[in-house]
């Protein structure tokens, strides 16, 4: 019983500040070199012998503007030198054989306006920056020095084959003109997809820690009653009280700082590995109870093999182990191709609902604090800190790997149907620190149930009321609230699901019970003798 809890403790608290450190994305902040305060909509044409490719981009909040005299070009395009810096940062990038026309450089290493200094020195008339990421950036600086060339941005797909084409030796021309609105960052499909999984997560959460709950009481209930109860298969879980609500959002904050002050590579190579780890913790496990349920396997000792190092373990741990280290190993491989978004789902679903698991809320009450810390969180590092310092939001920048261009996995992503190659995303804090309440409260439907009677009412309205907050997301998401690229879906989902609980208890006369808390699972008598 020793240090084991507070490891658990603290494993769990890093897990729940890794998975919400970027529920918010994609604010905008200018510089006073932008010219612009709002992206502007592109169409890049490139032209290759007889084959044309329209890309959609954007233009930078700095430099000269497109479309007040119609389109600009064509212009000789060149990919930068692929030998010595393909990301444009120094003179090297430009080829020997550049003769002032388009520089085509890829996202990273350095910052948008140093790139479109060295492409400007060079004598070009437009910077084109690929992203290998699916989302449009908003372009800005924070220097007084003027840049008087066209940097717009293409991604995706799209971007990808810009750059394979300057690749060839081919005369290959660019001509980049003004479009009607920024590429949309709204797909229907995508959206409802997206709701869909996140809802799927809360409910396995909901089901499987209730299943830990109706066990550990009924064992708790066997044995004072003197049976033998078998407490191994048990999971034991860490619940958060107002410290820890108050610890969330101050390490929350201090690791987005270390992470803006740090942004390299390896950073996020490392954010990778977490991910990974943890992930393959919860398949794991979800794979183990799917063995476990087929094989109709218990838990006693003659099922358990001697490991090195790892010790007893149950024998179904071995193929799950194997099952879920394919699974991940594969996605760390291949997590640049095109379908591995597929398998980061299914890692995020595992890594959540093994946090809903075994992390637990004692009450309403922690809960408000909990998530009206988070959304003051939320809206603090978005909307607030870039006009109190930095000019920036840092937890954008983050959530965007600056002008390194690298994501981080901590998100679900489906694709668009709207723009081929381009994801819809949703970061995991979204899901985890609502869904920490709305498994709450199933718990708290039950928490005097017998096996044949589990009531669901708070937590289908909760469910529904999060099904609400994540449509007010996507709307203001539609009308662009706010004129950035995308939503704090806390500040939508924090009112609708809180709210509801409250709205809800107080209704039903439970609101005093739900703030201050259970004291735990009661085990009806029904439910031990069952068990005897």
């Amino acid at each position: 019983m020793g240090t084991r809890p507070l490891i658990l403790r603290v494993a769990m608290l890093f897990g729940v500040i890794m998975a919400s450190l970027l529920g918010t994305t994609s604010a905008q902040s200018t510089g006073t070199c932008a010219n612009r305060t709002t992206t502007k909509s592109l169409e890049v044409v490139l032209r290759q012998g007889e084959t044309v490719e329209v890309a959609p981009g954007v233009l930078a909040l700095f430099g000269s503007d497109v479309g007040q005299s119609g389109a600009v070009g064509p212009y000789i395009a060149e990919r930068a030198n692929i030998a010595l810096d393909t990301y444009g940062c120094t003179a090297s990038a430009v080829p020997d054989s550049f003769q002032g026309g388009v520089l085509v450089v890829t996202r990273g290493e350095c910052e948008f306006i140093t790139k479109a200094r060295v492409a400007q020195a060079a004598g070009a008339k437009a910077l084109i920056i690929v992203s290998t990421g699916e989302e449009f950036t908003t372009m800005t600086c924070n220097t007084d020095e003027e840049v008087s060339i066209i940097v717009a941005m293409v991604a995706g797909r799209s971007g990808e084959a810009i750059w394979e084409s300057t690749a060839s030796s081919e005369k290959t021309t660019i001509m980049i003109d003004a479009t009607a609105a920024v590429p949309s960052s709204f797909d229907f499909v995508a959206s409802t997809a997206l709701v869909g999984m996140a809802l799927l997560t809360i409910v396995l959460g909901g089901v499987w820690s209730l299943k830990d709950k109706r066990y550990a009481g009924i064992s708790k209930g066997s044995s004072s009653q003197g049976g033998i109860g078998d407490d191994s298969s048990t999971h034991e879980g860490v619940e958060i009280n107002e410290y820890s609500a108050l610890y969330f959002v101050i390490m929350a904050s201090v690791v987005l700082l270390v992470l803006f002050y740090s942004m390299q590579h390896w950073i996020f190579v490392a954010m990778r590995l977490i991910f990974a780890f943890a992930s393959f913790q919860g398949l794991q496990v979800i794979i183990f109870e799917g063995f476990a349920s087929v094989r109709g396997a218990s838990n006693s000792r003659e099922n358990h093999v001697l490991l090195p190092v790892l010790g007893a373990v149950h024998h179904l741990s071995i193929p799950a182990g194997i099952v879920a280290g394919l699974i991940v190993s594969t996605w760390l491989i291949f997590q640049t191709a095109a379908w591995s978004w597929v398998l980061q789902n299914i890692m995020g679903l595992s890594f959540l609902v093994n946090i809903l698991r075994l992390v637990h809320l004692p009450n309403l009450k922690v809960a408000t604090f909990l998530l009206g810390g988070a959304m003051l969180y939320d809206i603090f590092w978005v909307y607030v800190q870039p006009h109190l310092f930095g000019k920036k939001s840092v937890m954008v920048a983050v959530a965007r790997g600056g002008d390194e261009g690298e994501s981080l996995p901590m998100l679900f992503l489906f694709p668009r149907l709207s723009h081929s190659g381009e994801f819809s995303m949703l970061g995991f804090g979204d899901v985890i620190l609502p869904g920490l309440l709305i498994v709450h409260n199933l718990l708290f439907d039950n928490r005097k149930r017998d096996f044949g009677e589990i009531n669901y009412y708070y937590f289908f309205w909760s469910l529904l009321a999060y099904a609400v907050g994540m449509s007010l997301t996507f709307t203001a998401l539609y009308f662009e609230v706010g004129g950035q690229g995308g939503q704090p879906a806390l500040t939508y989902l924090v009112p609708t699901v809180v709210g509801t609980s409250m709205l809800l208890g107080w209704k039903h006369g439970n609101l005093g019970e739900m703030w201050n808390g259970h004291d735990g699972y009661d085990v009806l008598p029904s439910e031990t003798q069952s068990m005897l």
